[in-house]
């Protein structure tokens, strides 16, 4: 008799880190993305299915060519800097790649950091930036505290309303140590982000009750209906709606990009535009202390955490971010576990494009 886990396990496809990026990459360039750029935003994409945030990760391959190829994303758009004054910056990323937008904001936070100690650069007019907190975690490689928050298409109601206003708007800090991994929060203020509902529909599956709603303001565990008809729900209520709305602030209105339900609704990811706006911020943390000081504090306080007495049921505690890494070391070593529908996919879009399937 064949198992559950057994079935589960024949549904996936392991396929090492280095094969996917350059079959991502090859995709890419197929469509006039620069080999450069294709490779960065390869890397954005196979990083976040390397840590198990797979709504993030080469699932959204197929959507962003199809919006390339319905002309809603500009695939080589130069990024400019629409204003540059001290620690600050703001640039356009003329709907292009979020992740090559998301890269100049967090390089050039840092750049000013290590000049004023703190930064503040927003970058308006792009599209999705992938995994949030892979531009936090560049900082944090760097010695310095990363922070990274964006907006996008509206698909959640202000808390007790009915009208989408907000989108799922993610915020990540990144924070270095020393013997231990980055402490990085990467997290939606909603109970989920859009992508996993996207994921969840294409293996045709359900979702939990508690992450969205239909269109009557019912809990439902359909997936399609939250996102075509209803809406997602706030984490933890009215602050999740609090910390949405400083999101929008900071990363939409600050940017001067769209922001509310000025920005364009995202039904059909591949189809419609995904306008994003987003923040990028650096801290300079030798500015406060040695670096090394730093990261030995920070190395102490995870230890404390994880000394914590545990409650019932709970074999171990994890700092933000630590799950992540620990899937990442698995992978690197075991490959990537592709579901089905994602290698199916994949498998067509290659085709599509006259490209060898290399997975």
């Amino acid at each position: 008799m064949t198992t559950k886990e057994e079935i589960s396990a024949q549904d996936l496809h392991p396929v090492s880190h280095e094969t996917l990026r350059a079959f991502v990459a090859s995709v890419l360039q197929r469509q006039g993305v620069p080999s450069e750029d294709a490779a960065f935003i390869a890397q954005v994409l196979v990083e976040a299915d390397l840590r198990g945030v797979e709504s993030h990760g080469v699932t959204r391959l197929a959507g962003y060519i199809g919006m390339i190829q319905a002309g809603v994303l500009n695939a080589t758009a130069e990024i400019s800097i629409v204003q540059d004054s001290g620690a600050c910056a703001s640039l356009d990323g003329g709907m292009t790649f979020g992740m090559l937008a998301a890269r100049k904001g967090m390089d050039l936070a840092i750049e000013k950091a290590g000049q004023f100690g703190v930064s503040f650069v927003t970058s308006r007019n792009m599209s999705h930036t992938g995994m949030v907190g892979f531009y936090p975690m560049r900082a944090a490689a760097q010695g310095f505290i990363g922070i990274a928050l964006n907006n996008g298409p509206s698909i959640v109601p202000p808390f007790g309303g009915r009208t989408p206003t907000y989108a799922t708007n993610p915020i990540s800090i990144a924070v270095p140590a020393g013997k231990e991994e980055p402490v990085v929060l990467d997290m939606a203020t909603t109970m989920v982000a859009a992508g996993k509902l996207r994921l969840a529909g294409k293996k045709g599956g359900a979702i939990p009750a508690d992450w969205g709603l239909d269109r009557d303001g019912v809990p439902t565990t359909d997936p399609q209906e939250v996102l075509l008809n209803g809406f997602l729900q706030w984490a933890g209520g009215y602050k999740g709606f609090g910390l949405g709305t400083m999101v929008e602030i900071l990363g939409g209105v600050l940017s001067g990009g769209l922001f509310g339900s000025d920005v364009p609704a995202l039904k059909d990811f591949g189809r419609d535009p995904l306008v994003s706006s987003g923040a990028y911020i650096a801290v300079d943390i030798q500015r406060f202390m040695p670096l090394e000081d730093f990261k030995g504090k920070v190395d102490r306080l995870v230890s404390q955490v994880r000394a914590a007495e545990r409650a019932p049921g709970v074999e171990r505690i994890y700092l933000p971010g630590e799950p992540e890494f620990l899937r990442k070391q698995e992978r690197l070593a075991h490959g990537i576990p592709l579901s089905n529908a994602v290698y199916t996919e994949l498998q067509g879009l290659a085709e599509s494009l006259g490209l060898p399937f290399t997975l």
